[in-house]
């Protein structure tokens, strides 16, 4: 149990380590949802499917766009504020970050066909995750044993080992080169430590994550009496992802003569991007006029390429040599199924309850390559990752022409006990909303919570690294009605 806390903890997406290597926290990052889209939607919580007639409810239950009457157009703007607070050896830091954005831009056409029927279609695309992020981290090297320290250079030291020093290359060779590791001992040929070991240090660590997750969507549906709602959507979702990272170590005490080492630092960048595509299904019945319930099933994401870039580049104070490596890898990755149910209380006029309820099974999500074998990371995948449900619940007021609306989510872990990982949050989230025959405009908040654990880098004595993660999301929507 110990080995695989420690295993999925060193891989956790600040890692210096792994940032380049593909594994099982990339296929998380892009199979996790956090749809936003349009702001009436955001202001329940996500939770309005069996109510539906909203354009963000396609990427949910389709059969939603059966409650539409009317034509529509949607447009959202939106304003995504991050802050991330760290804690390292009792040293917190935080930072925050700003994304203007399109949530949400649509279209639904609705055609009146013989009695009793009305015929829907609807296309446009609805933001489904943001990636902006800033973290800092800092704090002095201190292990997690007493009387140790703990330095980047141990792990450069692991890079060399077994190798002459004539032959090193790489970070192993430009770590020696910079006397940032030394050799171990005559007894102990090519083998190496850091040179630094023992001495205090001041580290640090500035991370910036931007991009974001965002589906077209092609939509059709139909509507029967008012009673049975079916609906399809063929979805094309897209991400882009960018990740940006300095760490930085340098001596505590500027004065310190036992060493000649100053600092070095370590730059990276990774960017990936990809398209895929899905199927949604849905379909939803009335049985009386103040109940409405649903159900939609979604196929997996298929991601056929994933296309990922990096560079990474090595500098030590008062050295000329540097290292630089950059490179580019494709895989392609399938996420999970969803299964959705909804359940609507409508108050005729005056407003509606939904309850909302989403099954996301993580331990299903797969990795290839042609290039590379993936059974590892996807071993992995199983092991760390479990199924998660998602409880919501949304209501609106309507006085006319105002409406006020309140939402809660709660999503369960995603990872298995033995991580000790809890990547569960609590969305809690309001909106006002002002409706003519012909226009509306709606404004939401969305606040989200949640906490994450890190390590600088794998190596025995690193401590770990708290993280609590507040996102605030500003959505408006403007729309007409024909």
């Amino acid at each position: 149990m110990k080995k695989l806390n420690i295993t999925l903890l060193s891989i956790i997406i600040v890692s210096v380590l792994n940032v380049f290597s593909q594994d099982e926290i990339d296929a998380f990052r892009y199979s996790q949802l956090t749809p936003t889209g349009t702001a009436r939607f955001s202001s329940l919580a996500g939770s309005m499917g069996a109510f539906g007639a909203d354009f963000s409810c396609l990427s949910s239950n389709p059969a939603s766009i059966g409650v539409y009457k009317r034509s529509e157009f949607t447009f959202s703007p939106a304003l995504y504020y991050s802050k991330a607070t760290s804690f390292y050896n009792n040293t917190d830091a935080y930072d925050f970050k700003y994304n203007f954005n399109v949530g949400n831009l649509g279209a639904v056409f609705v055609i009146p066909y013989k009695k009793n029927w009305y015929i829907q279609f609807g296309t446009g695309f609805n933001r489904m995750n943001n990636y902006h992020n800033r973290y800092i981290i800092k704090g002095p090297n201190t292990g997690v044993r007493a009387n140790t320290t703990t330095s980047m250079t141990d792990y450069f030291s692991l890079l060399a080992n077994g190798i002459a020093d004539s032959n090193l290359t790489g970070i192993g060779d430009w770590a020696y080169q910079t006397w940032l590791i030394d050799p171990y001992a005559s007894t102990k040929p090519n083998q190496y430590v850091s040179h630094i070991s023992g001495v205090n240090l001041e580290q640090r660590k500035v991370i910036q994550t931007t991009g974001s997750a965002n589906e077209y969507v092609f939509s059709s549906g139909a509507n029967y009496k008012d009673m049975l709602y079916i609906g399809a959507t063929v979805g094309f979702p897209f991400f882009s992802y960018t990740q940006s990272s300095t760490y930085f170590e340098r001596l505590a005490d500027p004065n310190d003569t036992s060493t000649k080492f100053k600092s070095f630092h370590v730059d990276e960048t990774l960017s990936s991007e990809a398209t895929g595509v899905n199927f949604k299904l849905g379909i939803l019945y009335q049985p009386v006029k103040f109940m409405r319930f649903g159900f939609a099933c979604h196929t997996p994401t298929f991601y056929n390429t994933i296309r990922e870039r990096y560079t990474s580049h090595y500098e030590t104070e008062g050295y000329d040599k540097k290292y630089t490596s950059n490179g580019k890898f494709d895989y392609s990755l399938t996420t999970p199924l969803r299964v959705i149910g909804d359940l609507a209380f409508i108050i005729k006029k005056h407003g509606f309850i939904n309850l909302h309820y989403s099954f996301t099974d993580y331990s299903t999500m797969q990795m290839h390559s042609r290039y590379y074998d993936f059974d590892n990371k996807n071993e992995n995948i199983r092991n760390y990752f479990q199924a998660v449900h998602t409880l919501g619940i949304g209501a609106e007021v309507n006085l006319t022409p105002v409406a006020i609306r309140l939402g809660y989510a709660y999503n369960t872990n995603p990872y298995k006990s033995a991580v000790l990982m809890d990547g569960s949050y609590h969305l809690i989230t309001g909106g006002l909303g002002i409706r003519t025959n012909h226009f509306f405009a709606d404004f939401a908040y969305m606040h989200k919570l949640y906490y994450n654990k890190s390590v600088f880098y794998n190596t025995k004595n690193n401590n770990l690294i708290d993280h609590i993660i507040v996102n605030q999301h500003f959505i408006f929507t403007f729309g007409f009605k024909i």
